[in-house]
């Protein structure tokens, strides 16, 4: 609810050009963010999720995740905020937004620090808490957006995660004290045999994270490009409806489903689960597609202008393709969780270049319409391909 709202404020206040600013920013800062953290914040869960009997285990999680977070964090910080005006010409073309990056990298450490107490809740499976910190931030994102938009238009909107993240450091530092936790970084308290388990979730996260965000810019510039800036636009606003909805879906699997395959020894035990997250999710995602389709002109409607009515031709391959998404993602988790690091790379690298490579000869074909039959085509190939692998993996 708190997505669509924002989005509202942002295609009323600054139109189709101004979401595409928005999608450079948030890929790029999505990028820097998870470098950040360390890019540990899956395996924190995993694994606070494995040893949930173990509490000396589980305390030498937590603190050695805490110290890779402050030393990520603070050499990222110092580079965002040295390396702004390039960043600025990186994501816009132009210097002149360098003062947002620069914000952005002084407030780097409390937005990491953010994403770790998160991840400790989730694994810790304090999910009332997890829950209520998620909602702060959403209320207070939609205060901020609509506050910065209408003072300052697209700077205000960029501005606004930023502001966020700073209230939202001190409402889990509440938390993690209520739960007896040490939130500051211990350098003595650090383990090895830790930090080693951590790297090999740390390499996936990493691939994921870079090449998510990094695939959305290039496919951005390639519509700046060849068509306009207006037209990226087009495509953003969808690509948000997309993470509006399926943000209540993502929450499910990050929250319940990953932490649940972690700690499930049995295979028969795993299918199970896979059938029972197909039985539930899928269907869901299915209905909530298929409602948007219908509704798509009332949706435009209501959560941006007449100005973004030429979108609408791009809703029916996008919510065919994220259903393919989470078709796949229900087994992408399985081998995250299991920790298959070498065949999740492989597997996310080759389906990143299938992506581009579909993207770009789809849109010189199809035009704008040709980026969504080619997030479509690509996400049924991965579906397929993570079935034959988990199938393997369980038998």
């Amino acid at each position: 609810m708190s997505g669509f709202i924002v989005t509202k404020v942002v295609a009323v206040k600054i139109g189709p050009e101004g979401m595409t600013y928005l999608g450079q920013f948030q890929n790029t800062t999505a990028i820097l963010t998870m470098l950040s953290t360390g890019a540990i914040a899956t395996g924190v869960i995993k694994y606070l999720a494995e040893y949930k009997n173990d509490s000396l285990k589980k305390e030498k999680i937590i603190n050695t995740a805490v110290v890779i977070v402050f030393c990520s964090s603070l050499i990222l910080s110092l580079f965002v905020m040295s390396a702004s005006g390039y960043l600025s010409r990186v994501a816009f073309k132009k210097a002149d937004f360098w003062i947002v990056y620069f914000s952005f990298g002084l407030l780097l450490m409390a937005i990491s620090f953010n994403i770790i107490f998160l991840a400790i809740l989730n694994g810790l499976k304090q999910i009332k808490k997890f829950t209520i910190i998620n909602i702060c931030t959403s209320v207070t994102g939609i205060v901020f957006t609509v506050i910065f938009a209408y003072l300052f238009g697209i700077l205000g909107v960029l501005f606004s995660s930023m502001s966020t993240a700073v209230i939202v450091f001190f409402i889990n530092i509440f938390f993690l004290k209520k739960l007896g936790i040490n939130w500051k970084p211990n350098f003595k308290s650090w383990d090895k045999g830790v930090l080693i388990m951590f790297s090999r979730f740390s390499f996936m996260t990493i691939v994921a994270g870079f090449l998510a965000p990094a695939v959305q810019i290039v496919v951005r510039d390639k519509l700046i490009t060849d068509l306009s800036m207006a037209q990226a636009g087009y495509w953003q606003a969808v690509i948000k409806i997309s993470d509006a909805y399926l943000g209540f879906i993502t929450t499910i699997l990050a929250v319940y489903y990953m932490p649940r395959l972690s700690e499930i020894q049995s295979k028969s035990e795993l299918k199970n689960e896979i059938l029972k997250g197909y039985k539930i999710i899928l269907p869901v995602v299915g209905l909530l597609a298929f409602s948007i389709w219908i509704s798509r002109a009332l949706i435009v409607h209501i959560l941006y202008t007449q100005e973004f009515m030429p979108m609408k031709p791009l809703f029916a391959f996008q919510l065919l393709g994220d259903f393919f998404k989470i078709g796949s993602w229900l087994l992408t988790y399985v081998v995250i969780a299991k920790a298959l690091t070498q065949t999740y790379i492989i597997t996310e690298i080759l389906f990143t270049l299938l992506y581009v490579g579909l993207s770009y000869f789809l849109i010189a074909k199809f035009q704008l319409i040709g980026a969504t039959y080619a997030f479509a085509i690509t996400y049924f190939l991965y579906w397929i391909t993570m079935g034959i692998i988990v199938k393997k993996y369980i038998s």
